[in-house]
């Protein structure tokens, strides 16, 4: 990864926004695993969670306001851009069929599930389909070889990153798969500040992004 803007963001989101501190980082990734078995995550196991953790339930509670989907009984359907709702991306974990909100989610949730996963995404400037397998130390196979993804270069200072639908429109909107560095570039071209990276720079860049987390669940 050699754009000193990429290295920045990187930098930036990691320390100013995902660094969540040891407490709510477990609870995130509890939820996280919950969720990727395909089921929504009740309140009763936020609360179990919540206690077996040794959280105060308010803290717990105000920390997922404003990180989760939630259904109609208000259970967890979407955290930490894992869904169980309709998004661009599909992720396949353990044989079940699940979502991420972008496509620099699909790189980087094997390594917070510790499970290896398949992605299958479509291009928005050809339609074809771009395919992944990934595991929780590296992308394993890619198809086609050139694939690359775009992404958003947000700086947290300027950028409203408070709540899912602000991370939707921050990131998610601008992160995609490409089947070729050339249409990516179509599709970037008259877009301000965003990058095309290698789905292995992707990868390396969700490593960095979620480090802390990593380190408090490990």
């Amino acid at each position: 990864m050699t754009d000193a803007r990429v290295a920045q963001m990187v930098a930036d989101v990691a320390d100013q926004v995902l660094d969540y501190g040891a407490d709510a980082s477990r609870l995130l990734v509890r939820i996280l695993r919950a969720l990727a078995k395909g089921r929504p995550v009740t309140r009763e196991q936020v609360s179990q969670i919540t206690a077996e953790l040794g959280m105060d339930r308010l803290e717990a509670e105000g920390f997922l306001l404003n990180k989760t989907e939630r259904d109609k009984e208000e259970a967890i359907v979407g955290i930490a851009g894992l869904s169980l709702n309709k998004h661009p991306h599909r992720l396949i974990v353990d044989g079940v069929r699940l979502s991420t909100w972008c496509a620099e989610d699909a790189l980087f949730l094997p390594q917070l599930l510790e499970k290896e996963a398949r992605v299958v995404s479509r291009s928005p400037v050809s339609g074809e389909i771009v395919r992944l397998r990934v595991g929780p130390d590296g992308v394993k196979e890619v198809a086609p070889l050139g694939a690359v993804i775009s992404l958003a270069l947000v700086d947290p200072e300027q950028e409203n990153m408070s709540s899912v639908e602000a991370i939707w429109n921050a990131f998610c909107r601008h992160i995609h798969f490409f089947a070729t560095r050339e249409e990516a570039e179509v599709w970037v071209n008259g877009r301000d500040a965003i990058a095309v990276v290698t789905v292995e720079e992707g990868f390396s860049i969700g490593r960095q992004l979620w480090s802390k987390t990593l380190r408090y669940v490990g």
